[in-house]
């Protein structure tokens, strides 16, 4: 089972909470719950069962629980669970309307009556109840993530990846070769900052290696990875230019 992710994002004054996690090889499923006030307004689910069955490993199942991750924070900032957001906050019972007597004897009113009373009963005195429009159809969160992420393809991001699989674990020496591309052109992005940063449970995080992306979008590293007698420890590797940034997380 890999590490979740839990952030908080505020919009419209109100905190959301985001948790991602992922329900581990035996249950395999990325699930995204959106919480407001301890009561939970969204979820999502994505089976990466066909993952495992392609013999996948741990990183894939990382970057879809990031990418989730991030697809439900953007969700909450495009405004796209406002309406279930007043739906939760809204009070729970509301004022009935009062309904005027029907007069007897034919359903005529005294004098001085007012036209909403009288429009609200028919020529024989039957009261007849408003007709309220019916709210528009709810789109499904996936149609709301679908629609992002369509949005978000036309948009040209930075793409970070690592050309061979490396054998990352603590207190070894590592050596990486990664490349930074354009989504949309698929060309080199050269002068992109890299970083290595390890997190742990048990101390601060800390940078391992830094450098720059050649004129081909490449960059080697080479550094050692700390050793730990205690607790769990991630390498996140970050990439930022002048067209966004991305990562790429492990756990060790």
């Amino acid at each position: 089972m890999i590490t979740g992710y839990n952030t908080d994002v505020r919009h419209l004054e109100v905190v959301f909470h985001v948790q991602t996690e992922d329900k581990g090889a035996a249950n395999p499923f990325i699930e995204s719950l959106v919480y407001v006030g301890g009561q939970v307004l969204a979820s999502k689910r994505a089976n990466y069962a066909d993952l495992l069955a392609e013999g996948r490993d741990e990183k894939e199942i990382i970057a879809l629980m990031d990418h989730q991750h991030r697809t439900m924070i953007a969700a909450i900032r495009h405004g796209k669970f406002d309406a279930k957001l007043k739906a939760l906050i809204r009070p729970k019972t509301s004022p009935q309307p009062v309904l005027e007597p029907v007069p007897a004897g034919g359903g005529q009113f005294p004098a001085g009556a007012g036209a909403a009373s009288r429009a609200a009963v028919t020529p024989r005195g039957v009261p007849v109840q408003a007709q309220a429009q019916a709210p528009p159809a709810e789109r499904t969160l996936d149609q709301v993530i679908l629609e992002y992420l369509t949005n978000e393809a036309d948009q040209e991001q930075l793409v970070l990846v690592l050309e061979a699989e490396a054998d990352l674990a603590l207190g070894r020496l590592a050596s990486l070769a990664l490349r930074t591309s354009s989504s949309k052109s698929g060309q080199p992005i050269a002068g992109a900052q890299v970083s290595v940063r390890m997190i742990s449970t048990i101390a601060e995080p800390r940078v391992l290696a830094v450098g720059r992306t050649d004129e081909y979008g490449g960059l080697p590293l080479r550094f050692e990875i700390p050793a730990l007698d205690r607790g769990t420890a991630a390498l996140i590797i970050s990439a930022v230019s002048t067209i966004g940034r991305a990562e790429l997380k492990h756990l060790l």
